[in-house]
């Protein structure tokens, strides 16, 4: 499947907003978003501000496939904070590969833009089958387990699981393993 990336602009607002609003997130702490809460997140700076970047995945005929985050970029060169993402695939386009192809762009747009980023790294639901087998595709390691982490809207609770991929594994195309 072909698709683009675009950095998000303050004219696409309603647009990401409306996306955002009528989809349904279901690994994520809040799967239904509301229009108000979109409003309240995007005024706070979430989608764009300091630390924060926004990029819509788009299909060929430039509809808007999914949405991805980078936040904790940190505030200038020297700054060594791990940025983390954000995915959101839509529902009739999830298991296509947009997931890898989304994932291999992002990392690659980290390293490439931040050279004083040293990791990138990303959490997810022991239950995200498909978001955690993107990450191992991508060269991203496992290094972390949290039990009983990851609230749901119910007030169910999930362990969690944190990928990350340095650099060095990057640049050379390797996997370090993590030194338990």
């Amino acid at each position: 499947m072909e698709i683009q990336f675009s950095e998000f602009k303050i004219s696409q607002k309603q647009e990401l907003i409306n996306f955002l609003s009528c989809g349904s997130w279901p690994f994520h702490s809040t799967p239904n978003l509301s229009k108000d809460k979109l409003e309240n997140q995007f005024d706070e700076g979430y989608f764009i501000g300091e630390g924060n970047k926004t990029f819509l995945i788009l299909n060929d005929d430039g509809s808007i496939a999914g949405v991805m985050r980078l936040f904790d970029l940190g505030s200038g060169p020297d700054d060594d904070e791990t940025p983390l993402f954000d995915i959101k695939i839509k529902e009739e386009m999830r298991g296509k590969g947009i997931g890898k192809q989304a994932l291999k762009w992002l990392t690659d747009f980290v390293f490439a833009n931040y050279p004083n980023k040293l990791r990138f790294e990303a959490t997810t639901r022991i239950d995200n089958t498909a978001m955690r087998k993107v990450f191992e595709h991508c060269g991203f390691v496992k290094e972390a387990h949290y039990r009983e982490a990851w609230p749901d809207a119910d007030g169910n609770r999930y362990d969690c699981t944190g990928y990350s991929i340095l650099r060095s594994d990057w640049q050379n195309k390797t996997k370090t393993p993590v030194k338990f």
